[in-house]
Formats: structure tokens, sequence, C-alpha cells
């Protein structure tokens, strides 16, 4: 075996975390390689929250099917009563009726009665991270190994991911592209040999969960204005009995969709870069 390949050998129990972005899928496709399929007590997770662009389900959908590897489409649907806000309930779903208009987002947001933030990024928490320790669980696991996407080239996520201080009660993290020294240009690079790809930008600012409140406001903006309607659930939320935003460093979406509009109306467009970096260090990444 060559000498990279043998940094994508896992053993189980593992799950693998597959956010339905080009990186994931890399990683992926080489743990497959490595291992000649899909190891013993490995599961590939996909955590669906509603908020992911149809294109990330489409490639998820696609990558399952050309690899012939089972991935556990899941989705969480509430805590369970009497127990820690830590223990879950899910459901298996699938591409055709995977939930598409935020409702595990929106659900979860109601029985928190709070919105996720930068701080409290219950969204990943309880929609993926804890979701898919339920399903592990269920598989009759009480620990594991997280396999989770991160590069070489994103030290600050892997000297999180790598804190000794960590809590790893969801998964022990296993970083394999690290490992192997990999970079975003590794990954497009695969991408662009292979006969099929996520049909999102690789360089756009649309990503995998649509106006993600980690994202830069002003990639937000630039989103919305192509598509400002993207914009009405992360209003809809806003607007409802939670009483709060998901940002209060910044206006809330419905001012960020204004803001969109009005850059729409301008011939040429222009929106200035900022130095404004994406707040991303959870498993909705590339």
């Amino acid at each position: 075996m060559p000498e990279n390949l043998a940094r994508y050998v896992v053993s189980g129990p593992a799950q693998i975390c597959f956010s339905g972005g080009r990186t994931s899928a890399y990683m992926l496709h080489q743990v497959l390689c490595a291992n000649c399929g899909l190891p013993r007590d490995c599961f590939v997770v996909f955590q669906n929250t509603g908020k992911e662009r149809e294109e990330t389900l489409a490639f998820v959908d696609e990558c399952a099917r050309r690899w012939s590897v089972p991935v556990a489409w899941i989705e969480w649907t509430g805590f369970i009563e009497g127990r820690a806000q830590r223990f879950c309930t899910y459901q298996l779903v699938t591409f055709e009726t995977a939930a598409r208009h935020g409702e595990p987002f929106a659900a979860m947001a109601r029985a928190t009665n709070m919105l996720p933030n930068p701080a409290a990024r219950l969204c990943t928490i309880n929609l993926k991270m804890r979701a898919s320790s339920a399903y592990m669980r269920a598989q009759g696991f009480e620990e594991w190994d997280s396999v989770i996407g991160i590069r070489a080239d994103e030290p600050r996520r892997v000297a999180r991911m790598m804190d000794p201080a960590r809590d790893n009660s969801n998964g022990v993290p296993v970083l394999p592209l690290v490992r192997a020294n990999v970079t975003k240009a590794d990954v497009l690079a695969f991408w662009r040999a292979q006969p099929f790809d996520l049909q999102l930008d690789p360089m756009g600012d649309l990503g995998n969960c649509d106006c993600c409140f980690l994202k830069a406001h002003h990639k937000i903006v630039r989103a919305l204005v192509a598509e400002p309607w993207r914009a009405d659930w992360w209003i809809g939320q806003e607007s409802a009995e939670h009483g709060a935003t998901f940002r209060n460093d910044r206006p809330p979406y419905r001012d960020l969709k204004r803001e969109a509009l009005f850059y729409a109306r301008q011939i040429p467009l222009a929106l200035e870069d900022t130095d404004e970096a994406p707040l991303v260090d959870c498993f909705c990444g590339d």
C-alpha cells in the first residue's frame, strides 16, 4: 500500500463523518481505497439539518451510489424525556425523504427555546454531534472514533480538535487528512479528475448550509444578492418566539437581505472584501 494511502487505514468502531462537502467526500474515498471498502464496525454518517443545499444532498447520494458505500442519513428528532439534553432521538431518512425546509433545525430551536450562536453552536452540537452519537449507541457502542475531514491547512481547527481538554464523548477525533498532509488544493485537484463533482463553486460563498450564521457578513450578502429568498427561513427563525438573533455582533437576517437587495440594484455590483473570517468548527465544513 502506498505510504500516503496508509494514513487512511481506520478500524472500528468509528463513524466516518460525511458533511456533504468535497473535503469529507475525498476523505471517504481515500478511506474506502485504503481499507478495500468500508471497514468493519465503521459507519458513514450524514447528519441532515434541513438547511443543506439541494446540491449537497445530491452529492451525498451520488457518492454513495458511485462508490457502493452505505450512508446513514440521520435527522435529529428530539431530546429523550427525563434525560440530560445530550441524549437525543433521531430518525433515518433517505435522499428522497430528507428534510429540505429546515424542519430538524427549527424543531431543535423550539425544544431549546433559543437560537444557536457563535458561542453556543446548538445546531452542530445537537443536530450533528449528538444525533450521530445516538446513532452509534444504537449500533451497540459506548465509545468510538470520529473520522473527520479536517485538512492539514486548517491548523486552528486541528488544534481545537486535538486539544487534550476537549470533550470526546461524541467520538475521539481521527484526522486522516492531517496525517496525509492534504490541503484544499489537493482536494480540488482530485475532484477535477473525477467524472462527477459537487455542483457548488469551490471558491464561492454558498457552502453546504445555506446562509449559515457562521459565515462572514459579506459572504452571506453576496450569496443573497443572487438568491435573496434564502434569507427568509432565517428571518422567520429570528422572528419566532425565541426573541433572539443568531448573532448580536452584526445586523439580523432581515437587514442582510435588505443589504443584498440594495447591492443587487447597483451596476456594477461592488462588495468589498473584509478580513472577517467564517467561524467554522463543526461537521458542516467541506
